[in-house]
């Protein structure tokens, strides 16, 4: 995790879950973020989940594959385009963004606009000090649709874990937008 900012763990903690034997840390992490923003947070311990195993299955319920259609899909062209069609409008953005901080995508078939790519994204940018394009891509394309998202993740009664990680994220993005436009 950077000294300055926590987006690239916001988008590792939103990738599939492989924190192997570092869930504890990631967790403690979490926690920590969640203290420093000020959260009523449960304690570390309330927000571990039993295994590994059970954060996989929550995560793929969430966001990859559930019954009845995933509650809150990572893509911002299912928010964005007004179809729930992925590699639309929100997928086009995203990757001008990109394109604009000379970064391109490893693959083809890579979705540019999933929340951990736009999340490291952000990440990115701060790395780099780039305020000027970091504000526009939050103005113009992420905080356009992570409103959305946290609002059908938090309704679809996530454990702790990601009920939190939606929390902190959310404010997170709002407090560095606060920062690169005044």
């Amino acid at each position: 995790m950077s000294q300055d900012h926590p987006f690239h763990f916001l988008s590792a903690a939103f990738s599939y879950p492989r924190f192997g034997d570092s869930l504890p840390s990631a967790v403690t992490a979490l926690a920590a973020l969640a203290t420093d923003l000020d959260l009523n947070a449960p304690p570390a311990s309330a927000l571990a989940p039993p295994s590994l195993t059970d954060l996989e299955a929550e995560y793929v319920r969430l966001f990859d594959n559930a019954p009845g259609g995933v509650p809150a899909p990572p893509w911002a062209s299912v928010y964005l385009g007004g179809s729930n069609v992925l590699m639309q409008e929100g997928h086009d953005q995203a990757l001008a963004f990109y394109r604009q901080a000379g970064i391109e995508p490893a693959g083809a078939s890579e979705y540019a606009d999933h929340l951990v790519q736009e999340l490291a994204f952000v990440g990115i940018l701060l790395d780099e000090k780039r305020p000027a394009l970091l504000g526009r891509f939050l103005a113009d394309h992420l905080l356009r649709w992570y409103p959305l998202f946290h609002q059908r993740l938090q309704e679809a009664d996530p454990c702790p874990f990601y009920r939190l990680l939606g929390q902190v994220t959310h404010l997170c993005l709002h407090h560095t937008e606060k920062e690169v436009t005044s």
